[in-house]
């Protein structure tokens, strides 16, 4: 009935789209509707409150920050038309545009007002954001967040209406690309307070200042949220779709197919759809975004020395992650991990992999790994390993990667380890509850940036997968996180990064590898790695 009720709104939606979309004519290809699809419904449209994935890729398209990103993703001027700094960077200065508004019926300016109520509001403690601990490089936002400090206390000031200074707790020269991040974008106060806690929920309780908008009736819950072109936008770039349309689809969506039928113009496509993409025309960027790999239950018995976890992962091997045949067991379109922060991620705008170095993951001798296995056993009084089960995805390339790794330890450590196949979203259940031993699982940031890896390895995050409590550890990433300059946090992400394989808390084996796709046709596309967002302010049609 639910899949029924999808059909019938989107052929519903999909009629009401068809007369604007046969009457676009424009002969450089924009004006045009486009096509994209949400894995899920959004949970929230409010920028200081959104942390998911779907919310923050529509958040981005509707809202617009001081400053966006641009197709190649470099820094352009959004609500701000330019700022400069100190010589110290400690003190940033923006100047607004004077004819950005907001989407009511009145087209009330945004204002810096409106910039310093958003940041205060998401810093507030009662506003409990997921997402405000991207403002804490603005002087003071960590004592206003922990309640020492009142939210007026913030090192934000209103110089007028179109002038906006912000304070920073230490010189920060990068601070200015943080500014397109969600967190980051206005909220009108007199608005806010008039939806009565529903702001972001609803189309009737949101009002928007970016590229796009959604007119009324324009968000159907589970099926589609609907925007289009707001005309009184003032930003750095023309507008080029007249209607961008996403579809939110079901889990078992085949997306590939949906950008082979021409039912959207991109799309990110699944790992076992990426060899349809040899000899196509089909454009696409990638990201190497994720890392799968052990993770350890470090609270279980037998699991919470460092020389089992050690003398387990000796025995992951090139050879026993290779089959009979000679090829790799690692699932196509993955490529081998040497580290735990993917390739892809960046500090401050530069490769964190190129600062950093790489190759951190620790290699063990397999030949002795059963000596110190057992060396490690009498130490706490145990003759033989415990029972162990290992939990992992429930995919046959996987499968198959975990069985020649398990006869790897049969061989070296006369160890035999219980596969237990889950579905992704049960096995993401069983690691948040500490309802396992031993997972292959994905470390997935969410963030551009090592820190959103890192943090989820301390002793106070909510979510931490090995429930791992080291204060070493946690003074490494509260190193890191004190001072946000390159120089200053860059050992400290190293040494926290190191600390994790030496400790074997999570030892990476391969990297997934993100697929954003455009048909042929169409080209403008800014895909965000990590967030999964995208920017379609820019795309048009071209010629095939």
């Amino acid at each position: 009935m639910k899949r029924l009720c999808r059909m019938v709104a989107l052929a519903l939606c999909l009629t009401l789209l068809l007369p604007l979309t046969t009457s676009c004519s424009s002969d450089d290809g924009t004006d045009k509707a486009i096509s994209y699809s949400l894995t899920d419904e959004p949970k929230n449209l409010d920028p200081q409150m959104a942390s998911d994935n779907n919310s923050l890729l529509v958040i981005r398209n509707i809202f617009a920050g001081l400053t966006r990103l641009d197709q190649n993703g470099s820094i352009i001027p959004g609500v701000a038309e330019e700022w400069t700094s100190n010589a110290e960077s400690t003190e940033f200065t923006f100047h607004l545009r004077k004819n950005a508004v907001w989407s009511d019926e009145a087209h009330t300016p945004v204002t810096a007002k409106d910039f310093v109520y958003a940041w205060q509001r998401a810093l507030d403690p009662a506003t409990k954001s997921a997402a405000c601990s991207a403002l804490f490089c603005i002087k003071n936002a960590r004592a206003v967040n922990s309640g020492e400090m009142k939210r007026e206390s913030l090192g934000v000031t209103v110089i007028d209406d179109y002038t906006l200074k912000v304070s920073m707790e230490y010189s920060y020269p990068e601070f200015v690309l943080q500014t397109p991040n969600a967190v980051y974008m206005p909220c009108n106060e007199e608005f806010f307070l008039s939806t009565n806690g529903h702001y972001g929920l609803d189309d009737d309780y949101i009002i928007s200042n970016g590229p796009f908008i959604i007119p009324a009736r324009g968000w159907s819950h589970d099926n589609y949220v609907r925007t289009i072109r707001n005309e009184n936008y003032a930003g750095y770039n023309k507008v080029c779709p007249r209607i961008l349309y996403f579809g939110i689809r079901d889990a078992d969506t085949d997306y590939f197919q949906l950008l082979d039928g021409e039912t959207v113009e991109s799309a990110v496509i699944e790992t076992e759809n990426i060899e349809k993409l040899k000899g196509t025309d089909y454009k696409y960027t990638t990201v190497t975004d994720t890392t799968w790999g052990f993770l350890f239950n470090v609270e279980k018995p037998a699991l919470e020395l460092t020389a089992i976890r050690r003398a387990l992962m000796s025995c992951v091997t090139d050879e026993a992650c290779t089959g009979d045949d000679g090829k790799s067991l690692i699932p196509y379109g993955f490529e081998t991990a040497n580290d735990i922060i993917p390739p892809s991620t960046h500090i401050n705008g530069q490769l964190y992999r190129e600062l950093a170095g790489g190759g951190f993951r620790e290699t063990y001798d397999p030949n002795t790994a059963r000596a110190s296995m057992n060396k490690a056993l009498s130490s706490v009084n145990l003759k033989r390993m415990p029972s162990i089960t290992l939990i992992c995805p429930d995919d046959e390339q996987i499968k198959n990667l975990m069985y020649g790794i398990m006869h790897s330890w049969q061989t070296h450590l006369y160890v035999y380890v219980n596969i237990e196949p889950l579905d992704l979203a049960t096995l993401q259940y069983r690691v948040n509850l500490g309802s396992y031993q031993i997972a292959f699982y994905p470390i997935a940031p969410s963030k551009d940036d090592p820190l959103n890896t890192l943090n989820r390895f301390t002793s106070d995050y909510a979510s931490n997968p090995a429930f791992l409590k080291h204060p070493a550890y946690d003074k490494l990433v509260a190193k890191a996180s004190a001072r946000s300059d390159t120089e200053s946090v860059l050992a400290a992400m190293a040494a926290a990064e190191k600390y994790l394989n030496t400790y074997v808390i999570f030892y990476p084996v391969y990297y997934e590898v993100t697929y954003f796709v455009m048909r042929p046709t169409v080209s403008g596309i800014y895909f965000s790695p990590f967030d999964g967002a995208a920017d379609f302010v820019n795309c048009k049609y071209v010629d095939d």
